[in-house]
């Protein structure tokens, strides 16, 4: 598969998928994606698109907690 943003070629990568859902930062390890070797774009599949959406709305008890740092351009 070719990357539809720079051309080049994409390989299957089992990623960490960072996102905000309602609010909250979700971490979600192991997530198949299809991602671009040169720009890095990321590509999913409808099936783990809806299951990444079912982990991030079933609160489930995390597999772990890990400590974020937030910066801010804002407070110079």
């Amino acid at each position: 598969m070719k990357c539809l943003v720079c051309h080049h070629d994409m390989a299957e990568r089992n990623i960490t998928l960072d996102l905000r859902w309602g609010g909250e930062l979700v971490v979600i390890e192991e997530v198949p994606a299809i991602v671009c070797e040169n720009c890095g774009e990321q590509v999913f599949t409808p099936d783990v698109t809806r299951q990444v959406q079912a982990l991030a709305q079933q609160r489930q008890k995390a597999a772990r907690t890990i400590v974020v740092p937030v910066l801010s351009l804002g407070t110079r």
